[in-house]
């Protein structure tokens, strides 16, 4: 069976994908291996590319020297030479390169001692019960991963944190110098699609950042441009970008608030693999309270060190550790328990199978397991 996928999340293309099919301004690039070996094998195709345009810039010179004292031949050969002497010319001309998103946290606030205090809270959505007694003094430095089956209060909890979502019992409290950034899973709404992306940036760059509103349009304009948007961009309706695009913007317009407790639900949808490795860099020097949800594997487990467990029922483990390691208790806990359960009585046995088939079966059931087990996180 052949399977073509389009995905972001490395973790999946790592597990799942035998070759990477890239698209790079307007060509396709052929990649046989997992998400590692694609980026090894983009390095050296990039270093060759370097390689060759230097290659053809001393060339081209060298010609243009040959063209700018030659007459205007009609010897074949001189023909056929300034034929490639055209060429090569095409070949040199300025490479359009993408733009790396450079994210900085400079101007980040300063978070004092109290930050965010929950005190047994307990909240249902409907008759489903999302967190039963809860309590967790949040401090600088956290950088927490929220987990669990689709459903069972992932993003209502983040809600509650900054006041979005009431509670049925307890209490949250926030410091004084706590700033939510806050990036949701459907986006920042743009009240107006026809607005231009410097207008949507300029009204949310705010004067007690660090900036007095004169400089407003400056700050603007150099964020844009550390998040991937060339100026002919700029002006261009917000209605009109595409889905990269707008995501980016949005982004954008959480981190211009300069926030100190920054909480993203699924930053990593429709975010390119660059766009995603620079949010990564920036997250990981982050001096605020991270909390996130995702469903990307690999960039929670980069990105966060511990985890609240959502179970269902109200139930949060609160485990210090990352995604991975968590994924592998789980197993080790599972092994544990079919060893403590003993072996099958002779009444329940199955029919007998050789050795080699037992084998093969019950590795791929162990792989199984797994997989299962990373995929409900």
């Amino acid at each position: 069976m052949t399977l073509l996928t389009v995905t972001h999340d490395r973790a999946f293309l790592g597990d799942v994908c035998s070759s990477i099919l890239e698209l790079d301004r307007g060509s396709f690039y052929s990649y046989e291996g997992d998400y590692a070996a694609y980026l090894q094998g983009k390095e050296e195709r990039l270093a060759n590319e370097d390689k060759a345009y230097s290659e053809a810039k001393a060339m081209y010179k060298k010609e243009l020297s040959w063209m700018r004292r030659q007459p205007q031949g009609r010897q074949t050969k001189q023909k056929a030479r300034q034929q490639s002497f055209y060429q090569l010319e095409k070949s040199t001309k300025p490479r359009v390169k993408d733009p790396a998103l450079e994210l900085s946290d400079e101007g980040q606030r300063r978070l004092g001692g109290n930050i965010l205090k929950m005190r047994n809270v307990s909240l249902s959505f409907g008759d489903k019960k999302m967190l039963d007694d809860f309590s967790y003094d949040f401090n600088k430095g956290d950088r927490i991963g929220i987990v669990g089956r689709n459903g069972v209060g992932k993003s209502t909890f983040i809600r509650s944190l900054y006041g979005d979502q009431s509670i049925d019992s307890g209490t949250i409290e926030s410091g004084e110098t706590v700033v939510f950034g806050v990036y949701d899973q459907m986006g920042i709404p743009f009240l107006d699609e026809e607005q231009t992306c410097l207008e949507f940036v300029r009204e949310r760059v705010e004067a007690g950042a660090g900036k007095v509103m004169g400089e407003a349009p400056q700050e603007a304009m150099k964020m844009l441009k550390q998040f991937q948007f060339p100026r002919n961009r700029w002006p261009e309706r917000v209605s009109m970008l595409s889905g990269g695009e707008r995501r980016r913007l949005q982004l954008l317009s959480v981190l211009a608030k300069r926030p100190n407790f920054l909480i993203l639900d699924e930053p990593t949808n429709d975010v390119d693999l660059d766009s995603l490795r620079a949010l990564e860099t920036y997250l990981e020097d982050y001096k605020g309270v991270l909390v996130i949800v995702s469903h990307d594997r690999s960039f929670t487990d980069t990105v966060t060190n511990h985890l609240f467990v959502f179970e269902g029922n109200g139930i949060v483990k609160d485990y210090l550790g990352s995604l991975s390691d968590y994924a592998e208790c789980l197993i080790e806990q599972e092994n544990k328990d079919d060893a403590a359960a003993g072996p099958v009585s002779t009444e329940e046995k199955a029919p007998v199978e050789d050795k080699a088939t037992r084998v093969a079966r019950m590795n791929s059931i162990k792989k199984m397991k797994k997989d299962f087990a990373k995929i409900e996180l």
